[in-house]
C-alpha cells in the first residue's frame, strides 16, 4: 500500500516498487524478534548525582540480580540512568531528569556507557541524559516509585504488543509518519495554490467566476483559453459601458454644469494660449525693461540733485515706494483735504508725517524740492512705467478654473468620455501654469530668460467643442438609460467584460493552478489511502478477541499472587491508534482515581501488579528493572513479592535494586529454590561519593551456604599463593578462611539441617519443611567433625599445644568434605520427606 501511496503522490522514486502483496498467516508466523536483549552492566558514569567517577554496576544476564544498599548509598542514581535510558511509565518527562551533583563543582557532560547483549556478543550503548533513547533498550522495562503511581491511575499501556497484534498499530504508526509527511509537502502545494488566486472585485454571477470556481485538475488548456478570450471590439465596449454607467448616476443638471464648465475652460484655454504666447511674454518683457529704465533715468536725475543731502539714495526705488507711503498718509490720515506736502510757514509751525518733529525752514524747504522732483517729467514717466506693468500683471489671463475645488471631478469625468483630451488638457494646464508664472516673473523682473519661448501652447478649443456636442447627446441616452431594467442589462455586460478581462489578464496563472491543483489532487487520494480509522477499527477488534481476556486474567491473576484480589480494581481497554492501553477502574463512583481509596502498601501492590501484567503480555522476554518493590509493603505481602519476582527472573533478566535486607534474604532464597542464578551486589558510600561496589558483596550474614563457599573458594585462590612467597600471610589469611568455614557450618545448621524451617534475620517459622528435617547419626558425626577442625585452625591457639598451619591441599580437602556433607544432608532430606505420609489436607 505505501509504494501505492508514493506513486500515487508524485514521488520520485529510485526503482520500481515491488507489487503490493495480500498479507497472509505465512507473513505472520514466519515474524520473530530475534534473541532477548540482556543488559550486561553499566560503566564509566560521570557526573550522575554523588555517584563515584566512572562508577560501574555489573548485571546477571541469566537470571537475577540483586542491588543492595541502605538510603543513600548510590541505588536512585544508578535507577536514573536506566530510567531515561528504557522504557518506562511516566507523565512527566522532566521528571526522568537526571542532576549532576548539586553540592559539587564538576561541570564535565553526564554520560555512561550501557553494556547489552543481543545474541551476537556484547556491545556497548553510549547514554547521554539530552540524547534520545536507543530503540534496543526500550525492551528493558523499568519499574519504581514514579511509575507506580501512574499504574496505579492510569492503568496498563501495552506499548508492546505481540507481534501480529501489534501489525494493525505498527501500520497506523506508519500510516501516521507518512500522513505527516504527506500533509507537510501538499502545505507547499497549498500555498503555492493560494498564491495563484484570482481577486475579482466582487462576488457575482458571471461566466469568468463560474469557470474560475470550476477550475480543477481535468481542466484543458483549451477551456481555459477559451474562457479567456478578450479582444479590441471587447475592449472598446467595455470602455463605452463604463462611461455610460458612469453618467447614469448624473442628472441632466449635472451634465449642464459640466457643459457650462467646458464652455469656461474653453475660453480660458483660447485667451491662455493667446495672452500667453511668445510674442506675449517678449512684450511683458520689454514693458518691464521700459519701466526699469524710467526709473533709472528718474535715478539719476535724482542723484545730481540730491547729492549734497545728509542722506544717499533720494529717487531710488525704495525712496520712492517711502515717499507714496507718506503722501498716502498725510492725504488720507494726517492732514486730509490739504496738498501734500504740508510745510511750516511763518504763521504755523507743522510736523513731519514720518517723525512727527516740527519741521523747520531747511525741513520744509528740502520737501518742497522732493515734491517738485516727484511730480517732474521724468518722475512722472517712471511712474507711468511702472502703472503699465502693473495693469499688465492685472489683465493677465485668469487660470484658476485649473486649480478650482472641482478640477479633478470634471477632469475624471472628461476621462471617461475621452482619456486623451483629459490627457491633452493636463498637459495644456501644466504649460498655461509655467507661462503665468513667467508672466508674473517678468512683469516683476525675476526672469531673465523665457524659457517657453519656443514651445507652441495649443488651445484645445475644437476638442472641448466636440465634446460639449457629445454631452448632449449623451442626455438622449441618459434618458433611455435611465429606465433600471436597460441599466441591469448594462451593468450584467459590463461585469461579464470585466471579470472576463481579469481572467484573460491570468490565463497563465489559471494553467499554473489548474497544475497544482492536478498536484494537490494526488495528495489528497494519497492521503486517503493512509487514513487510520479503519486499521484502528480492526486493531481494536484483534486486540479484544486476542489480548483483552490475557490482559485481565493476567492481571486478576497478578492481584491474587500479591493477595489483593479482594480490591475491586478492574482494567477496561483504552486503546488509541498507536497502542493498546488498560485503564484501572477504581470501582466507586465516589472516587475517579484509584489511589484515593487504596493505602500507600495497596497501591504499590496494584502498581507491580500492573507493571508485571504489561511485561508479561508483551512482545518478547525484555528485561525488567524494579526499584525498591516493597516500599510500604507488609512483611506477609513482601514475601509474596520476593516469590514472584524470583518466578518472573525464571523466564527473563530480573534487576532489583533494594535497601530492605530481609527482603534480599527472602528474594535470594527464592531465587535459590527454583534454581535462579543469582548475582548480588553491594552498594555503599562514603563523605566523598555513592554508587561504589563492595567487592566483598553484600554483607557476609545475609549469604546462603552456597555463596558463602563460593566467596571462599574464590578468596582461597590468592591465599593459595603466598604459602610458596610469604608463610606468614598464608597463616593469617589461611586463619580468616577457616574461621568464614566455620561461620558457613552454622549457617548449614539452619539451611540444610533444619531445612529453613527457622532462619536468623527472617520474622517467621515455616513449619512445614518439618517434613524434610532428618539428621542420622553419621552425618552428625561427619558435622561435628568438620566443625571441630575448622575451629581448630581459625582460633589463636596457645604456643604450647602444637597445631601446624593447614597447608593448601589441607584446605581443599576440608571444602570437598563440607559439600560432600552438604550433598549427604539434602539427599537424607529428600529420603526423609518421601516417607512421610503427605501434608497435604484431605479433600
Amino acid at each position: 500500500m505505501l509504494a501505492i501511496v508514493k506513486k500515487s503522490a508524485g514521488f520520485q522514486l529510485d526503482t520500481e516498487p515491488p507489487e503490493p502483496q495480500p498479507l497472509t498467516k505465512a507473513h505472520l508466523s514466519a515474524a520473530s524478534s530475534g534473541p532477548p536483549l540482556k543488559l550486561k552492566g553499566l560503566r564509566n558514569v560521570k557526573n550522575v548525582n554523588r555517584l563515584v567517577d566512572e562508577a560501574s554496576l555489573p548485571f546477571e544476564p541469566e537470571g537475577l540480580t540483586i542491588i543492595y544498599g541502605r538510603n543513600g548509598s548510590g541505588k536512585s542514581g544508578f535507577v536514573r540512568i536506566l530510567r531515561t535510558a528504557c522504557r518506562t511509565r511516566t507523565e512527566n518527562p522532566e521528571k526522568l531528569k537526571v542532576l549532576t551533583n548539586v553540592y559539587g563543582s564538576d561541570s564535565t557532560p553526564q554520560e555512561a556507557e550501557i553494556i547489552v547483549d543481543q545474541g551476537s556478543g556484547d556491545f556497548t550503548i553510549p547514554w547521554k541524559p539530552e540524547h534520545p533513547a536507543s530503540d534496543a533498550l526500550l525492551h528493558v522495562s523499568v519499574f519504581d516509585s514514579s511509575a507506580a503511581q501512574i499504574y496505579v491511575d492510569s492503568g496498563s499501556q501495552i506499548q508492546f504488543l505481540p507481534f501480529g497484534l501489534a501489525l494493525p498499530h505498527k501500520l497506523n504508526e506508519t500510516c501516521i509518519a507518512l500522513k505527516e509527511r504527506l500533509e507537510t509537502e501538499r502545505q507547499t502545494i497549498t500555498e503555492q495554490i493560494s498564491l495563484t488566486n484570482v481577486d475579482f472585485e466582487k462576488d457575482r454571477p458571471t461566466k469568468a467566476q463560474t469557470f474560475y470556481e470550476k477550475l480543477n485538475s481535468e481542466t484543458t488548456d483549451s477551456e481555459i483559453a477559451t474562457a479567456t478570450t478578450f479582444s479590441n471590439k471587447d475592449e472598446s465596449r467595455l470602455t463605452e459601458l463604463s462611461r455610460l454607467l458612469t453618467t447614469i448616476p448624473a442628472s441632466a443638471a449635472d451634465l449642464n454644469t459640466l457643459r457650462t464648465w467646458i464652455t469656461n475652460l474653453v475660453g480660458t484655454c483660447k485667451i491662455s494660449s493667446e495672452e500667453l504666447s511668445g510674442e506675449k511674454l517678449k512684450g511683458l518683457k520689454e514693458l518691464r525693461k521700459k519701466a526699469n529704465e524710467s526709473k533709472t533715468a528718474a535715478s539719476l536725475k535724482a542723484t545730481d540733485l540730491f547729492s549734497n543731502e545728509p542722506l544717499p539714495g533720494v529717487g531710488s526705488e525704495t525712496w520712492r515706494q517711502l515717499w507714496l507711503a507718506a503722501r498716502n498718509y498725510s492725504v488720507a490720515e494726517a492732514y486730509p483735504e490739504r496738498e501734500f506736502p504740508v510745510v511750516s510757514s511763518s504763521e504755523k509751525i507743522e510736523s513731519c508725517v514720518l517723525c512727527h518733529q516740527p519741521l523747520g525752514p531747511e525741513a520744509s524747504e528740502r520737501l518742497k524740492r522732493f515734491q517738485e522732483f516727484v511730480s517732474g517729467t521724468l518722475s512722472e514717466a517712471a511712474e507711468l512705467a511702472e502703472k503699465k506693468v502693473a495693469q499688465a500683471e492685472e489683465t493677465l489671463p485668469d487660470i484658476t478654473i485649473f486649480s478650482s475645488e472641482n478640477w479633478d471631478s470634471q477632469l475624471e469625468q472628461i476621462r471617461i468620455r475621452d482619456e486623451n483630451l483629459a490627457d491633452s488638457l493636463m498637459k495644456f494646464k501644466d504649460s498655461a501654469e509655467k507661462r503665468h508664472s513667467l508672466a508674473v516673473k517678468l512683469l516683476r523682473g525675476d526672469a531673465a530668460k523665457i524659457d517657453l519661448e519656443a514651445e507652441k501652447i495649443t488651445p484645445l478649443t475644437s476638442e472641448l467643442s466636440s465634446l460639449s456636442e457629445k454631452l448632449s447627446a449623451e442626455q438622449k441616452e441618459i434618458l433611455h438609460a435611465g429606465d433600471e431594467e436597460y441599466k441591469i442589462k448594462l451593468e450584467n455586460e459590463l461585469y461579464e467584460l470585466t471579470d472576463r478581462k481579469l481572467l484573460a489578464s491570468n490565463r497563465d496563472r489559471l494553467k499554473k493552478r489548474r497544475d497544482l491543483l492536478k498536484q494537490d489532487k494526488l495528495y489528497r487520494f494519497a492521503l486517503a489511502e493512509v487514513q487510520t480509522k479503519g486499521i484502528t477499527q480492526k486493531a481494536n477488534e484483534l486486540v479484544d478477541s486476542h489480548l483483552t481476556t490475557l490482559v485481565i486474567n493476567s492481571f486478576n491473576s497478578e492481584l491474587s499472587n500479591l493477595e489483593i484480589d479482594h480490591l475491586k480494581i478492574e482494567l477496561s481497554r483504552k486503546s488509541d491508534r498507536t497502542k493498546a492501553s488498560f485503564q484501572t477502574e477504581p470501582g466507586t463512583k465516589l472516587a475517579k482515581a484509584t489511589s484515593d481509596i487504596l493505602s500507600e502498601g495497596e497501591q504499590r501492590a496494584l502498581a507491580l501488579s500492573a507493571f508485571l501484567t504489561e511485561v508479561g503480555v508483551t512482545e518478547g522476554a525484555g528485561p525488567i528493572v524494579i526499584d525498591d518493590p516493597v516500599s510500604s509493603l507488609d512483611r506477609d505481602r513482601g514475601l509474596l513479592v520476593a516469590t514472584r519476582i524470583a518466578e518472573e527472573a525464571e523466564e527473563r533478566q530480573v534487576i532489583v535494586f533494594t535497601h530492605d535486607y530481609v527482603f534480599f534474604n527472602d528474594l535470594c532464597r527464592e531465587a535459590d529454590e527454583r534454581g535462579v542464578n543469582v548475582k548480588t551486589v553491594g552498594l555503599f558510600a562514603d563523605a566523598a561519593s555513592t554508587g561504589k561496589v563492595d567487592p566483598a558483596g553484600v554483607p557476609w550474614t545475609g549469604l546462603s551456604v552456597k555463596k558463602r563457599l563460593g566467596l571462599i573458594k574464590n578468596d582461597f585462590a590468592s591465599v593459595k599463593k603466598l604459602h610458596s612467597s610469604s608463610p606468614s600471610d598464608y597463616e593469617l589469611k589461611i586463619k580468616n578462611l577457616y574461621g568464614r568455614l566455620r561461620d558457613t557450618y552454622e549457617r548449614l545448621v539452619e539451611e540444610y539441617i533444619f531445612c529453613d524451617v527457622i532462619r536468623r534475620g527472617v520474622d517467621r517459622v515455616e513449619t512445614q519443611k518439618l517434613r524434610m528435617v532428618h539428621l542420622s547419626d553419621d552425618l552428625a558425626v561427619r558435622f561435628h567433625k568438620g566443625m571441630t577442625r575448622s575451629n581448630t585452625y581459625s582460633h589463636d591457639n596457645p604456643k604450647a599445644e602444637t597445631v601446624l598451619v593447614p597447608k593448601p591441599a589441607d584446605f581443599e580437602k576440608d571444602l570437598d568434605y563440607i559439600e560432600d556433607l552438604i550433598d549427604g544432608l539434602k539427599s537424607e532430606s529428600a529420603a526423609a520427606e518421601g516417607k512421610r505420609p503427605s501434608m497435604k489436607p484431605k479433600k
